[in-house]
């Protein structure tokens, strides 16, 4: 069976041991790719070749993805590869299409700004009803984030997960498992009643209860 058809619209998805080949990137599957050259033309330009938008839709994805209209006016090829992903991330959004597969998109940001993603997805799926797809991001950017889990354990057989609390244990056969999670559960394991934090703050308030 595909991958594809564990792909549920409207959600936010966790996608382990499948990359971007293994999917059959239709008309409703947009993969967000960073171009290994770019070339030496304005932001603007780079845009209107793929959207034909009117400046001020451009203006207001730019925000959206925390980019000021200064932008523009920059070359494609001497932006950071932040600014690049940022870019393409508005492009797609200025196209509306309906779901965006990301690889590795935790790798290319600083703890703020993942924060700041983290919100704007969530608002972009209760809003328009989008659908994110992430592939073999790291786990801990995925807390709090994600509506299902989807493993390929075979070239036939996948595990769906749905509403993950993090602590599936046959999650983590398949990548590393996050410290928070391992400590939880050694402290499970060793007689103390903790609940599946995913948050440190709200580890340590219940670790002092306890104490």
């Amino acid at each position: 069976m595909e991958i594809e058809k564990y792909i549920k619209l409207g959600c936010i998805h966790a996608i382990y041991n499948v990359n971007v080949h293994d999917l059959n990137l239709k008309d409703n599957l947009n993969f967000l790719k960073i171009k290994e050259e770019y070339p030496s033309i304005m932001v603007k330009k780079y845009i209107l070749q793929k959207t034909s938008c009117l400046d001020k839709r451009m203006v207001a994805s730019l925000k959206l993805v925390h980019l000021e209209e200064n932008v523009l006016n920059k070359k494609m090829n001497v932006l950071s590869t932040t600014e690049k992903v940022k870019i393409e991330l508005a492009i797609l959004l200025i196209q509306n299409v309906n779901c965006i597969v990301f690889n590795h998109f935790d790798r290319y940001f600083m703890e703020k700004e993942l924060l700041f993603f983290k919100k704007l997805f969530k608002k972009l799926v209760k809003k328009y009803q989008k659908t994110f797809v992430f592939l073999n991001s790291d786990i801990p950017y995925l807390f709090d984030l994600v509506d299902r889990i989807v493993i390929k354990k075979s070239k036939k057989e996948y595990m769906v997960i749905d509403n993950p609390t993090f602590y599936e244990e046959e999650l983590y056969e398949v990548v590393q498992k996050p410290p928070i999670v391992d400590f939880v559960t050694y402290l499970n394991n060793n007689g103390k009643k903790i609940l599946p934090y995913t948050d440190l703050k709200e580890l340590l308030k219940a670790i002092f209860r306890e104490v």
